[in-house]
């Protein structure tokens, strides 16, 4: 959610007619939070990065980097390590929006049109898009077009992204191969998004209400639930949002410049404080930089800050950035993946994927395979582009309920 007072081009005006007295009950009603605190003492939160622009989205990759969206520079940034200098992945992104992992973990997905002229227009004329970015060469291209806004973004394990707007009334969701369903689900000003570990659930933020998150049985979207309600906050303007292992959401309260946990039983309790228009969280990943069971935090005022309060048990730390079925090594060998190897031809690979069990002479299985963003079946000719160093494919599938993972060398000579 863009700031409402802080910078008048953003989200300062209430969306036409069913959120106009939302947002006014908003900004009348008193700051205060609603919630309790986590632990006591509450420790501070501590100091990463200062001076940059308007912070909208955060997100770490599986090597401990963290990725942000700066509205102001209109970039998707880098940050390698605590301490380091921020480096440009991307510019000229008008209005940058959600962030989330392709299955490769070397792809961004991006959204672009999270303004306050485009999820006004967006109800009416779609313009909000995504891109999908390599996160080490700055690359992009569109995935997908005419959303409604691209607020908030995240992608479940088989592919599908869903999309959020803060000022409008539904969901969008995108098909892995970037097909648009517009209005998928209903629920009024969605923001930030996230997915327990079954992917049975879509849980939403939503900001020009009182404070609340809905979810969404992502089965049947028509049946959405109210899955916590703060008791007395009207102003906490819930922003971004992320998931830990326990199933426990971990929201921005932009308004309220606050980060919020909120347990599998719908109680409430603040993590961090004292912070300013927190507008997205996310957990770090890895052994190094913003490593695995750290919580991080950016905001409005260009800060990015860890959250102590937030940090998880070691055995509790999240597993890696790169989304997918489970990996099941042990029984793995009986099923062999074909080709073994592809050649490159100017930037494209093709080759016919087929699956057996028992040996590569051995019986055939059918399968749906997941490579990079694409979807598809065992004994079906594929070609897909590939990066300049790239040198394997990684491939996922799943039998019998069971998850695996092969590769496919990539030859260049």
């Amino acid at each position: 959610m863009p700031v409402l007072t802080h910078r008048p081009r953003r989200r300062g005006v209430a969306l036409a007619g069913v959120l106009a007295g939302l947002v006014g009950a908003l900004v009348a009603a008193p700051s205060a939070s609603a919630v309790p605190d986590c632990a006591t003492p509450l420790p501070a939160v501590v100091p990463v990065l200062a001076g940059q622009g308007s912070l909208e989205s955060v997100i770490v990759d599986g090597g401990g980097r963290l990725f942000y969206t700066d509205t102001t520079a209109k970039a998707l940034m880098r940050l390698d390590e605590p301490g380091a200098a921020p480096v440009v992945v991307r510019a000229g992104i008008e209005a940058p929006g959600g962030l989330a992992f392709d299955a490769d973990g070397r792809h961004l997905f991006v959204g672009q049109g999270d303004s306050l002229a485009g999820g006004l227009t967006g109800n009416l004329a779609p313009a909000a898009s995504l891109l999908r970015v390599d996160v080490d060469s700055g690359q992009a291209t569109v995935f997908a077009t005419g959303l409604r806004m691209a607020n908030g973004l995240v992608r479940a394990a088989d592919g599908t992204l869903y999309a959020s707007t803060d000022l409008g009334t539904s969901l969008d969701r995108i098909a892995p191969d970037g097909g648009l369903r517009r209005d998928w689900a209903s629920v009024i000003s969605g923001n930030g998004l996230a997915i327990d570990r079954a992917q049975r659930s879509l849980f939403v933020n939503q900001t020009f209400v009182p404070a609340q998150i809905s979810r969404i049985d992502l089965a049947d979207p028509r049946r959405v639930s109210t899955y916590f309600r703060a008791p007395a906050d009207l102003a906490a303007g819930l922003d971004g949002m992320a998931i830990d292992p326990a199933d426990r959401l971990v929201v921005a309260a932009n308004l309220t410049g606050e980060v919020w946990r909120i347990d599998t039983d719908g109680t409430g309790c603040a993590l961090g404080r004292g912070l300013v228009s927190t507008s997205a969280v996310a957990y770090g990943q890895g052994a190094r930089g913003f490593s695995a069971g750290r919580l991080f935090a950016v905001g409005f005022d260009g800060k990015v800050v860890e959250v102590p309060g937030g940090r998880l048990a070691p055995q509790a730390a999240p597993p890696a950035a790169v989304p997918g079925p489970a990996v099941r090594p042990i029984r793995a060998p009986r099923l062999t993946l074909q080709p073994a190897a592809a050649r490159v031809r100017g930037g494209f690979v093709a080759f016919v994927p087929r699956l057996t069990r028992g040996g590569a002479k051995g019986r055939r299985v059918a399968a749906t395979l997941r490579i990079g963003g694409r979807t598809l079946r065992t004994g079906r000719p594929v070609r897909l582009r590939v990066g300049p160093g790239a040198t394997r494919l990684t491939v996922r599938f799943t039998v019998a309920g069971d998850g695996y993972q092969r590769t496919i060398r990539l030859l260049r000579r």
